[in-house]
């Protein structure tokens, strides 16, 4: 287990990516653009079929350090390649790379997989892999294919293979016209399934708060704020790094990002609307948790919400509001002892009063204060929305970080060193 966690832990990878015919292929060049602009070191390996719609050199100008064609495996000696251990094109592939990425796969060669041909390199490549590492697959195909019972028989086939997983497909309209299931996922969807995929489970769960919360006023009106949900996603990826199970919790209007990770296997999504519907939520999820993270931006008040659009005539100079819940305190009170609170202040002064108070109230194992500012009041919006912010962390009475400038994802690695280290 210690091999694996070390080799799934990396910051960067060493990645195949595998094209086979699909009128999708065109795809896998960004697929490879986006791999690299992040670090990864990518190989590419095309199917006779993917020949019939992408151009090799494309992947090289766009990154990849090698483009492979199908019959180099019979064409080429390993060997002359230092950066490869061996003198077998696909089994010395199988030992530099951390993982295997078909996208998009054919119907064509799923069958190819499934009936353990070794006819060109992926075939022989699928053979010789590790099987303590993953293999990612992204279908596309034809609605009426992809139903097909024998393709179903063969998509059984490969989910007997525990170090190998496939991703679901899209639905909408189809080259060929036709409109349903078959359609390749996004790149961005793929992106970040690929950077999460691991094969270390620890049976461990993060819930995770995101977005902001909404008062309604009546049925037309409410009150929010400009939480983005952002501060998620980095907190999504490294949990699922990890091998957690996470579940997320987001505000209403969080980010669109937050579905590119809707297929992966040990990722859960779901949504709310005002304090009292997270609050429900979380009074069911949090016992199951060993980590929670409490990112979301819950608001201190609510209306009592009329049924109708409230008319101006009818309206005075003061509108009747209300405290709503503590969810945080309730949550410290239910606290386990293997339990891990990160806990987080979106406050316009990040003083050493402001954040010792909060503290003192609400005693996390990490309070990681955000200095925020809506930006309408023709001030810079700070903290909301944005890529980096200003923190400060506590984790003890008298333990305060100075005030630092982080990107988000900066912030989530800190954070999680912290919290993360300790389970």
């Amino acid at each position: 287990m210690a091999k694996t966690w070390l080799l799934w832990n990396k910051a960067f990878m060493n990645i195949v990516l595998a094209v086979s015919g699909s009128i999708s292929a065109y795809k896998s060049i960004d697929v490879t653009r986006e791999l690299t602009k992040k670090g990864h070191k990518v190989r590419v390996v095309l199917t006779r079929g993917a020949l019939e719609f992408v151009v090799p050199k494309i992947f090289t100008y766009l990154g990849a350090e090698k483009v492979y064609q199908p019959q180099d495996d019979f064409t080429e000696m390993a060997s002359q390649e230092s950066e490869l251990d061996g003198a077998v094109l696909h089994v010395a592939l199988a030992k530099w790379a951390d993982q295997l990425v078909i996208a998009p796969l054919s119907a064509n060669t799923l069958s190819n997989l499934c009936q353990a041909k070794a006819n060109d390199l992926l075939s022989s490549l699928f053979l010789a892999w590790r099987r303590e590492k993953p293999i990612s697959i992204f279908p596309a195909m034809n609605s009426q294919m992809l139903s097909h019972p024998f393709v179903q028989d063969n998509f059984k086939k490969l989910s007997e293979l525990s170090f190998l997983w496939c991703a679901p497909t899209g639905t909408g309209l189809l080259a060929c016209n036709d409109k349903g299931e078959g359609k390749l996922l996004s790149v961005e969807e793929i992106i970040a399934l690929i950077e999460t995929r691991t094969l270390l489970q620890t049976q461990k769960t993060t819930l995770i708060t995101t977005g902001a919360t909404v008062a309604p006023l009546d049925n037309v009106r409410y009150l929010t704020n400009a939480a983005s949900g952002k501060t998620a996603i980095p907190f999504i990826e490294e949990a699922l790094k990890r091998g957690h199970k996470v579940i997320c919790l987001a505000g209403k209007f969080s980010t669109n990002n937050l579905q590119f990770y809707k297929a992966h296997p040990h990722f859960e999504l779901q949504y709310f609307t005002t304090t009292e519907s997270l609050a429900s939520k979380i009074e069911t999820l949090f016992p199951l948790c060993d980590v929670y993270i409490s990112s979301a931006a819950i608001g201190d008040i609510e209306f009592i919400p009329s049924n109708e659009k409230l008319k101006k005539d009818s309206l005075g100079n003061q509108l009747e509001i209300k405290k709503t819940r503590d969810i945080l305190a309730h949550v410290l009170y239910l606290k386990k002892d293997h339990q891990k609170i990160i806990g987080f202040a979106a406050e316009s002064q990040l003083s050493d009063e402001v954040l010792t108070k909060k503290y003192q109230r609400k005693p996390v194992d990490l309070l990681v204060g955000t200095q925020v500012d809506s930006g309408l009041q023709e001030k810079q919006s700070q903290g909301f929305g944005t890529e980096e912010a200003q923190y400060r962390f506590m984790k003890g009475p008298n333990d305060l970080s100075p005030l630092v400038q982080l990107s988000k994802k900066e912030m989530v690695s800190r954070a999680c060193l912290e919290i993360y280290g300790e389970l």
